[in-house]
């Protein structure tokens, strides 16, 4: 096994300042039944109304609590709401909140803190990025205190699924105005130290209302900006967890002693982004141009080493019962240049392509496609960034860049905040009437069949016209340590630490 020191010895100064400033964490901590957790980029927010990135959903969820949960198909189940109907075929919900669950702060958790919960995110003065992802609520109420009444503006068959996400977390109504620097919530943590940059630790919430979880006494989200240190962690000891295994390291950690790898179809995708209300991306000719250019089985090769599955354009993935076979624009150089042409860039043109550094596949997509668009006149300057520059300068700023996303667990989460003009998370500035009146409907429609009809419509419309092209769905492999036990492993990336343990 490599220690911390041999590391050292074996790659010098570089390999001290990769580590520099990074708890030591050695491998006692697993008979204190403590987990750490190896990520390769920092937190920044901790509120749950304001996260942006999937190591903050991972924090929150093991934090707070939400009305409903996942189970391992994706399937809702009682959360802090132990049942849920809609007396009118979907347009109004009511859950009935379970009793003896808690705050961290010591009060009870009522109906109240949930009507607060979801309103500070539809507030459009809060700015929530989870405002138009929450599912189209028009009011919600406590109808007593364990009871919470939603009416949304139209039946939406999906709503108990789209309560167990990032931004449907449930905040204590008196403790809410320092959330992102010391986190309150109902959830199987407490929190305990957060030093930006390095770690996050979390205790044990000794009156958690699911009788005898957690099991970990502490679980730790530890930042190592290095691969090299965050491979020498997981193989040392310091940390049992990896998160997220790049797939250029998959065969390499599988190999590590005392550590299982698990990897699985997943739900990620990261798509080339071209805002859609500037030039050059404002003309659908150039887009369909871009689309053809990409050879989107060399990129899933080259990035992913096969370990994927290529997309159409659209995030919708295989797995889904409402994908459709919609394809995207065939890889065809000849066509692309003839569009680039008919939209006068005859000449081509220059445009820079951002991506983070910090998230496996991104840097390597953009260094791929830049040969397939510089074939067709498009040069392309790549910008590397880290992830929270990546957050707060580039992501619904810039023109052209590569985004990271990880799956949702409805068809409306996977379309409707993306592509709807009016969506949260419309990094393209997109508009497309059409698509917006389908995406409306869709929500709407309790008819299988016609609902699929309308979402196939929408993957067509996107696959041909789109501001995105979506290459490939990625395979989510995580590794940890053998001692780690009832860890479950999800589409989604998301981690429940609820019944982990360490034997």
């Amino acid at each position: 096994m490599i220690t911390r020191k041999d590391f050292l010895a074996l790659f010098g100064g570089g390999a001290a300042a990769a580590l520099g400033g990074l708890p030591i964490l050695g491998a006692s901590a697993q008979s204190s039944g403590i987990l750490k957790v190896s990520f390769r980029s920092a937190l920044v927010r901790l509120d749950p109304a304001f996260t942006v990135s999937s190591d903050e959903y991972v924090a929150t969820q093991t934090i707070y609590d939400n009305l409903t949960r996942l189970d391992e198909n994706l399937k809702p189940i009682p959360g802090v709401a132990s049942s849920w109907e809609s007396p009118d075929g979907g347009k109004t919900w009511i859950f009935k909140l379970r009793s003896g669950v808690r705050f961290h702060h010591g009060r009870a958790l009522d109906a109240e803190d949930v009507v607060f919960s979801i309103k500070r995110v539809l507030d459009p003065k809060a700015g929530s990025p989870g405002r138009r992802a929450i599912g189209p609520i028009k009011d919600v109420t406590a109808e007593d205190a364990s009871t919470v009444k939603f009416v949304l503006e139209g039946p939406f068959a999906d709503f108990p699924a789209i309560m167990t996400g990032t931004f449907s977390r449930i905040v204590p109504r008196d403790a809410s105005e320092n959330l992102n620097q010391k986190p309150v919530g109902s959830g199987p943590f407490k929190y305990k130290e957060w030093v930006p940059g390095q770690h996050l630790k979390l205790v044990r919430n000794e009156e958690y209302w699911m009788e005898g979880l957690p099991k970990l006494n502490e679980v730790w989200l530890v930042s190592y900006p290095a691969q090299a240190a965050e491979q020498s962690a997981l193989s040392s000891g310091e940390t049992q967890m990896m998160w997220d295994v790049p797939s250029s390291l998959i065969p390499v950690v599988g190999k590590l002693p005392n550590v299982q790898l698990t990897e699985i179809p997943s739900t990620s995708f990261q798509p080339i982004v071209m805002r859609s209300d500037r030039p050059p991306f404002n003309d659908s000719r150039v887009r369909r141009a871009v689309k053809h250019a990409i050879n989107r089985e060399a990129v899933m090769r080259f990035v992913l080493q096969g370990r994927g599955v290529v997309a159409q354009d659209t995030p919708v993935p295989p797995s889904s019962a409402m994908r459709s076979d919609a394809k995207a624009p065939a890889y065809d150089v000849a066509k692309a240049k003839a569009l680039m042409k008919e939209a006068g860039h005859e000449a081509g043109f220059q445009v820079r392509l951002f991506a983070s550094n910090e998230r496996s596949g991104c840097i390597e997509t953009a260094q791929v496609i830049k040969p397939m668009l510089e074939a067709i006149g498009i040069k392309v300057e790549i910008q590397q960034v880290p992830w929270d520059r990546f957050n707060a300068e580039v992501w619904k700023k810039e023109t052209f860049f590569v985004s990271n996303w990880v799956g949702r667990p409805t068809t409306d989460e996977q379309l409707y905040p993306y592509f709807h003009s009016s969506g949260s998370w419309n990094e393209y500035n997109y508009s497309n009437p059409e698509l917006d009146k389908l995406l409306d409907a869709a929500r709407s429609d309790l008819d299988m069949e016609s609902r699929k009809a309308k979402y196939a419509k929408v993957q067509e419309i996107l696959a041909f016209d789109g501001p995105a092209v979506i290459p490939y769905f990625a395979n989510y492999a995580t590794a940890r340590a053998k001692t780690v036990q009832n860890l479950p492993v999800s589409p989604l990336k998301w981690v429940d630490f609820r019944e982990a343990r360490l034997s």
